[in-house]
């Protein structure tokens, strides 16, 4: 990265999340520069340069922050950034109708004494809110810059630039009371200027018993300084019956709060600016919608309920318009009830819907629905097709010429132009080809072999099959992202994921890994603690199909009987909730809080979400492709050795007689290793051909599907378990995953042959 050196001032971007700081920080460096691991952890910081003022200076976007005493990781990585040892301007982000949020990481930056440049983001926002701060009273409370920009439409952005310079530190000062007072002093005289920010700073996130500053300042405070400042802590303690943490807390919230007061003001009631369109999506958009999902749940109802027997279509058909019609009338009243008449626009509703206790839920099967049918259907289908067999498609393999190397169809195209055009040196080239690679090479089935080639395998699946499905998915993630859907989504789940070990954050990862499980454990490093990454990370190799397995898996029992697709669903889920209630109970560590800001709804911008995806399948990629090539050399120098034909022998026994499943699917259950869609197929193929034309035995099929999806995770997904989680513990989910799929799979058999 090409920086100034004569200049060692640096832009720190601080902020809450979902406030608009990586838009900023898009548009203060143009493009994102490098995007890597803080030392010593797993949390990724952006870095650019901002060419202002000063000449370039660097600018770090760090991560999102509800606190600068750390709960989670990400926050301890924000806090670490701004008591790192160089100059630093700060330019915090705040959400301009979530002002007490926002101010309250300004408190903490006070007191660290560093300068800051206020931005109140989503300023049009906290206008149709029907609110409004009155810039100039916070200025000359705050005694610092601020400026009100709207990121996503660049307004604001000049006086941005032009206010960077005359950053300033903060003149808030806040009273925590004689005791904590006494307490902050005691402990400033053992710091002695420990770091670059203010030791009364420090000492604030030392009585709030900040463990990860008590880590970093071992090495620079004398021996027994932390010994001392604990027992400050311990006599400040005894005069309160709360922890010393939220009694801080409190404090600061008190005077943030008497400080917005004074600054904010209604702006009077809203002006309905769309009726037309307010019209319109009340009773056109709202109906048909509503009649929609009344005609679905109704199809879902009769598809799961309906076996073999003869249900008469008219009956079918009338059952399903009378539910949607009925359905469709009264969502219709209620919202016209509740909602027209208080003259709330469409985003307020859509908002409200979202987390109704009703209503909320039939949305959400809509939108799961809908994001199956992108990346399930469309992603992993159709795109996935037309890369396999257009673009990677194996070609035949003539005995002559350079293109006995060529087996992409496109590029056999550009070879017949060169061999046209240079056939002298094309045939030079082709004899040499044919001399070093053949089908008895080693060359040869180490990069072309169909079963574990390179090119043909590590390649093909990781850009044919896996880039259109993460592409996809990473389209509508974003979508629901930046709609404010996703926070929602998580505080519905949140009482439920709970009782697994986990919070609402953790429906992110699970989510995702319905398109890939791959890039779901890259994404667990959002949750707070240690043990929550471990669950979720369990959790998703053991119990959460990707999309392109879970596909090939509803359209084979599908076919068979609604009724078997939906026992497979209710076994997978009884399992992932089992499963991790037994890990939230057996591991060490306590559950982290759950704190969210539920943004409003609002239309996404386009935009902003290409250039997100964008992002994020290249980080995807350049995290994972090596994964996926690396898995298939580990897989190619096993079949060279012989392991996987030893255990191929191991496992019939287990097979044949404990799953009651033919000989022949044990290959299925470790092609499933290297890909867990081609594993499904390879079982249902098998168990065709030994039905004999009678019919494929459900209950065999049933067994062998809710063990393929149980069984351990993919190879690639495997060597990330192992680069997120170590080494030990991927292996420890591994020893627990293999057996414990079998023994479901074998308990699955008894039952279905007992009822």
């Amino acid at each position: 990265m090409n920086i100034d050196t004569t200049n060692t001032s640096k832009l720190a971007l601080v902020g809450n999340p979902n406030v608009g700081k990586s838009v900023i920080f898009g548009l203060l460096t143009g493009k994102y520069v490098t995007v890597s691991n803080y030392p010593g952890t797993t949390v990724e910081v952006s870095k650019g340069v901002y060419k202002g003022h000063d000449g370039g200076i660097e600018v770090i976007d760090t991560p999102g922050s509800n606190s600068l005493i750390p709960l989670s990781e990400d926050e301890a990585v924000a806090r670490d950034i701004l008591l790192e040892n160089y100059d630093k301007r700060i330019i915090q982000v705040i959400d301009a109708k979530n002002l007490r949020r926002g101010l309250l990481i300004t408190t903490q930056i006070a007191e660290m004494g560093l300068p800051v440049l206020l931005v109140l983001n989503m300023w049009d926002e906290l206008l149709d809110r029907g609110m409004n701060v009155d810039i100039n009273a916070l200025q000359d409370a705050v005694k610092s810059p601020i400026v009100k920009t709207i990121a996503t439409h660049k307004v604001g952005f000049r006086e941005l630039f032009n206010s960077i310079p005359l950053a300033s530190v903060p003149e808030l000062q806040i009273n925590y009371g004689k005791f904590i007072e006494e307490g902050i002093t005691d402990i400033t005289k053992i710091l002695n200027n420990a770091t670059v920010v203010n030791d009364r700073a420090l000492a604030i996130m030392l009585l709030s018993h900040d463990e990860s500053l008590e880590k970093k300042l071992m090495v620079k405070l004398p021996d027994n300084s932390l010994q001392e400042i604990a027992r400050i802590r311990e006599d400040v303690q005894r005069h309160f019956s709360n922890p010393l943490s939220y009694v801080i807390s409190i404090k600061r919230s008190h005077f943030v709060d008497s400080l917005i007061e004074e600054v904010t003001t209604a702006v009077g009631n809203k002006v309905e600016t769309r009726p037309f369109t307010r019209g319109i999506f009340f009773f056109f958009l709202v109906p048909l919608a509503a009649f929609f999902i009344g005609y679905k749940l109704i199809s879902l109802l009769m598809f799961v309920i309906s076996m073999k027997w003869s249900i008469s279509e008219i009956f079918d058909y009338v059952i399903k318009l009378s539910a949607g019609g009925i359905m469709s009338l009264c969502f219709t009243w209620y919202l016209y009830k509740t909602e027209f008449k208080a003259r709330r626009n469409i985003n307020e509703v859509l908002g409200r819907i979202t987390m109704h206790p009703l209503a909320a839920f039939p949305l959400l099967i809509t939108i799961l629905w809908i994001v199956y049918k992108w990346v399930g259907e469309f992603g992993s289908g159709v795109c996935v097709d037309f890369l396999e067999n257009k673009i990677f498609g194996s070609a035949e393999i003539p005995s002559d010429g350079f293109d006995l190397c060529i087996y992409i169809p496109f590029l056999k195209k550009i070879y017949t132009f060169t061999h046209v055009n240079f056939q002298g040196i094309n045939y030079y080239i082709g004899l040499l080809a044919q001399k070093v690679i053949s089908k008895d090479n080693l060359l040869y089935e180490l990069f072309l072999s169909e079963q574990s080639g390179l090119i043909r395998v590590g390649l093909t699946y990781a850009i044919a099959i896996v880039f259109p499905i993460v592409g996809f998915f990473f389209l509508a993630f974003g979508i629901m992202e930046d709609s404010g859907y996703l926070p929602r989504l998580a505080v519905m789940v949140d009482k439920i994921f709970k009782r697994i070990g986990l919070n609402g954050k953790a429906v992110l990862p699970m989510v995702l890994g319905l398109g890939c499980d791959t890039m779901a454990t890259m994404t667990t490093r959002i949750l707070n603690t240690k043990k929550e990454r471990i669950i979720a990370t369990l959790l998703l190799a053991l119990a959460v199909p990707c999309s392109a397995q879970l596909g090939v898996i509803a359209s084979v029992l599908g076919s068979i009987s609604g009724i078997y697709f939906a026992a497979y669903a209710l076994i997978i889920c009884s399992q992932l909730l089992f499963v991790g209630y037994l890990s939230s109970i057996i591991l060490p560590g306590a559950p982290s809080d759950f704190l969210m800001e539920i943004p409003p709804f609002r239309m996404p911008k386009l935009s902003n979400i290409f250039i997100k995806t964008f992002y994020r399948v290249n980080w995807f990629m350049k995290e994972a492709v090596p994964l996926f090539v690396l898995g298939t050399l580990v897989l190619f120098v096993a079949t060279k050795l012989g392991v996987l034909s030893f255990i191929e022998r191991m496992g019939k026994p287990v097979i044949l007689h404990f799953l009651g499943l033919p000989v022949e699917t044990t290959r299925g259950f470790i092609l499933g290793f290297l890909r867990r869609d081609y594993g499904a197929v390879s079982i249902f193929k098998v168990l065709e051909e030994q039905g004999g034309g009678h019919g494929i035995d459900p209950k065999q099929l049933l067994v062998s599907l809710v063990v393929i999806t149980l069984f351990i995770p993919c190879i690639a997904n495997f060597f990330v378990m192992i680069k997120e989680r170590g080494t030990k513990n991927a292996f420890l989910m591994f020893a627990f995953i293999l057996p414990y799929s079998i023994l479901i799979g074998g308990l699955l058999r008894i039952v279905l042959r007992v009822f």
